[in-house]
Order: C-alpha cells, then sequence, then structure tokens
C-alpha cells in the first residue's frame, strides 16, 4: 500500500464531497458558491436566469460529486489490494469526469451567465 497514492485519493473524494455539499446547498439554500459552482469572478446575483441555471447546473453537479467520490473511494480500494496497475486508471477517470464536468457548466455559462 502506497501512502502517496491514497493522498491523491482522499482529495479526489473530499472534491466530490465539497461539489456535492455546494451542490445541495445551492439547491436547499439558494447558496451559490463562487469558485466551486461558478467561476470566482461572476456575480451570481446578476445573472440572467438564476433558477434555470440551479435546475441546469444541480444534477450535473451531483454526478460529478458522486462520480469523483466512487472514483476516490474504488482507488483506495483498488491500494488496499495491491492492484496500482488499475489504480492508474482511476485516476485518468477522474480527470476525464472533471473535464467533462467543466466542461459542460461552460456550454451552460453562455446561457445563464
Amino acid at each position: 500500500m502506497d501512502s502517496f497514492n491514497n493522498v491523491f485519493d482522499i482529495a479526489i473524494v473530499i472534491g466530490g464531497v465539497a461539489i456535492l455539499f455546494f451542490a445541495v446547498q445551492m439547491k436547499v439554500n439558494d447558496f451559490i458558491k463562487p469558485g466551486i459552482i461558478i467561476p470566482p469572478d461572476i456575480n451570481d446575483k446578476r445573472m440572467k436566469d438564476r433558477e434555470a441555471f440551479k435546475n441546469y447546473a444541480y444534477p450535473r453537479h451531483c454526478v460529478q460529486g458522486i462520480l469523483l467520490i466512487i472514483l476516490g473511494v474504488a482507488g483506495i480500494f483498488l491500494d488496499l489490494i495491491g492492484r496500482s496497475d488499475i489504480h492508474i486508471l482511476t485516476y485518468l477517470v477522474a480527470l476525464v469526469v472533471l473535464l467533462f464536468g467543466n466542461f459542460i457548466m461552460e456550454k451552460g455559462k453562455r446561457r445563464f451567465y
């Protein structure tokens, strides 16, 4: 077991939990976190259609957060059983999930900001 890999896996899990937490906060408490849900330079009070943005972003951020949590836990499990060859694939899939999620949100940026 390599603890250095576990640091990355824990960071992936924490990132997934943060994305999921702020997505739920956005839906429940109408709090849109700059830097996580929207870019830090965007003022969430001046969005064109705030409710439509929340309806657009919530399911996408929930899926992204859940996938990152699953990938981080899978990475820790693969490290525990000594499958570092497959463990590298979890990092690649996590990177794809992050990039694809950000690409989808960038497409929505034109409609809501």
